[in-house]
């Protein structure tokens, strides 16, 4: 026979992979990891029938033929399946979306894709293949695809990812449904956990990055930890969140991890932790004889591990097309035409910087007739400025609070480059951008 399984502690990008195996590979039979990841109990509960899980206990003594794994490439993520089946002899493939390239599973033949979510990945090959999905199939694999890639607002979407959603919307997947397994925010202890958090928060500014991190204690073992995590993702916004959640009675340490920054890597810093996930959403429990020690020493870890955040240095425009303050609004308009720039910056005759000349002050002396007037008096003068140490994420706070475009870079009172609106939004791009590839 021939057998498909994900990784161990199944989440919904794993149900949502294998729902569409089950359609692509219907003589496969489906096996069920022995732990489920607590945000995607709700959906097996509701479609466990669907699935027609087989344990792997229950096939100890098959002949199995070939394998399917689908979410991970890492042999330690399905070792339970290796123990509990004899694997020796069988043909495996494997699926995945995450560090397929160093996939570790001996013998196995890999179909990787970067995209946001596994999910998206195979239900793209099915709509290749001309194979559809019912629509609660449909409702399963949208929400592995939402769920994986934070609703599609995580930096790992591709528009493979937007893609599969829609054909999935299009065979009848139901939205509400879906987002009635994401929305788990609902029980009382998990509302009680985020608030304490909430207050327990310690920002931290690493390597240029805005970091949370949180270290909180339980006497037993809550469901839902995830969502809490995620769910203070969204309202403090930062780079990244590192909840470590401590069990005193069991010596048990659990890190739930999550980041909006691919420079975060969050499978590399906790990999020494046996953790297990992607770049941007992992976690890890490991035995810890004492939480607090553990958590300074992980936070000054954190340190060292997180690459430095993008700043202005590296984004800068370091030819600067600059104007005098005693050129004529009519020069300035003319020079700035012929660059292809809406504003410079202002030198007066020292070479200071001083004010800032845009397209609008050029618009406000035409009004008045005033183009043979000197740019000193349409020029702004409380010009905003700031040295290159700047990171990217101060330097959109800037922007957006001061209606600003533009940012000279001032360096012991010498203009030494400008970061413009085009610097920031090709930088932004940069960041969020992951090549994709595929292996066959």
């Amino acid at each position: 026979m021939n057998v498909a399984f994900g990784h161990t502690g199944m989440d919904l990008d794993c149900f949502g992979s294998l729902i569409v195996i089950k359609k692509l590979f219907p003589d496969y039979q489906l096996v069920k990891s022995r732990l489920l990841h607590p945000s995607s109990q709700n959906l097996y509960t509701l479609y466990r029938d669907y699935f027609n899980f087989a344990e792997p206990r229950d096939l100890k003594n098959a002949d199995i033929g070939a394998v399917i794994i689908v979410d991970t490439s890492s042999a330690a993520r399905v070792s339970e399946y290796f123990e509990a089946m004899n694997l020796a002899k069988a043909e495996i493939q494997v699926f995945d979306h995450h560090s397929f390239e160093d996939c570790d599973i001996p013998g196995a033949r890999v179909t990787g894709e970067k995209t946001g979510a596994n999910t998206s990945l195979l239900v793209n090959l099915a709509v290749e293949r001309g194979v559809t999905l019912s629509p609660e199939e449909a409702t399963i694999a949208l929400t592995g695809i939402y769920g994986d890639t934070g609703k599609l607002l995580y930096d790992n979407v591709r528009r493979r990812d937007l893609e599969a959603a829609m054909h999935l919307l299009d065979m009848g997947a139901s939205f509400k449904i879906m987002k009635s397994f994401l929305d788990i925010l609902n029980e009382e202890e998990q509302i009680a956990i985020k608030n304490r958090l909430l207050l327990e928060l310690e920002k931290r500014t690493i390597q240029g990055h805005a970091v949370l991190a949180a270290y909180h204690e339980l006497g037993d073992n809550p469901p839902g930890l995830a969502a809490v995590v995620e769910k203070i993702m969204e309202i403090e916004n930062p780079d990244a969140f590192f909840a470590c959640f401590y069990r005193p009675r069991l010596k048990t340490m659990l890190i739930i991890a999550r980041s909006q920054h691919q420079g975060i890597d969050l499978r590399e810093i906790l990999a020494p932790y046996g953790g297990g996930g992607h770049k941007l959403a992992a976690s890890a429990k490991f035995p810890c004889p004492d939480g607090p020690v553990f958590y300074n020493d992980f936070i000054s870890l954190l340190e060292k591990t997180i690459h430095p955040a993008l700043r202005a240095r590296d984004i800068m425009t370091r030819r600067v097309y600059t104007i005098r303050d005693t050129d004529t609004l009519r020069e300035a308009s003319m020079f700035l035409e012929r660059v292809n720039l809406s504003g410079a910056p202002v030198m007066d005759a020292a070479g200071n910087l001083a004010g800032f000349l845009s397209l609008r002050d050029i618009m406000q002396g035409r009004r008045v007739n005033q183009m043979n007037s000197m740019v000193r008096g349409f020029m702004s003068k409380n010009v905003i400025t700031s040295d290159s140490s700047v990171t990217l994420r101060e330097i959109g706070a800037i922007f957006f609070k001061n209606h600003i475009g533009h940012l000279p870079i001032v360096e012991h009172g010498a203009l030494t480059g400008i970061v413009t609106r085009w610097d920031y939004v090709q930088a932004q791009q940069a960041r969020h951008t992951l090549g994709t590839q595929r292996l066959d």
